[in-house]
């Protein structure tokens, strides 16, 4: 069996995932990274997007929204407003969540609008990007 590691997946309303993985990828402001066990230990901004896990040898995917990882050798840690599998997003309402933005950002927005309108247009963005499907 490969090498693994704990890893915690937290919202602000629950503990969503709480899984030995064998590798897990997902994003910052300076890119995707991936973390398998014995990773050097790091702190990183978590991005809106998607979060693929590798469990058992299957590929899991899930749309999350900012947060934080504290990442150590044999812990990952996740902070995310909020966290989704792939399976249980309804595309179509995430389809007319990003019409209904992309409307929004066409409008005269306050800076405060702008921010939650990209806000909503970034979360709408990863919930179709995990919908799409699971790592292969």
């Amino acid at each position: 069996m490969p090498e693994t590691f704990e890893l915690v997946i937290l919202t602000p309303d629950k503990r969503f995932l709480s899984a030995r993985a064998q590798e897990v990828t997902f994003g910052t402001e300076e890119g995707r990274l991936g973390v398998m066990a014995g990773h050097m230990p790091v702190v990183a901004a978590v991005t809106e997007g998607t979060l693929e896990i590798l469990v058992d040898g299957v590929w899991k995917t899930a749309a999350v929204g900012r947060g934080f990882a504290d990442i150590g050798g044999e812990l990952a840690e996740f902070f995310v407003d909020t966290a989704e599998w792939s399976e249980d997003i309804d595309v179509a309402r995430a389809r007319d969540a990003l019409q209904r933005a992309e409307l929004r950002m066409k409008s005269e927005l306050s800076r405060i609008e702008y921010v939650r309108t990209k806000a909503a247009i970034a979360r709408a963005l990863a919930r179709l990007k995990a919908a799409q499907g699971d790592k292969p």
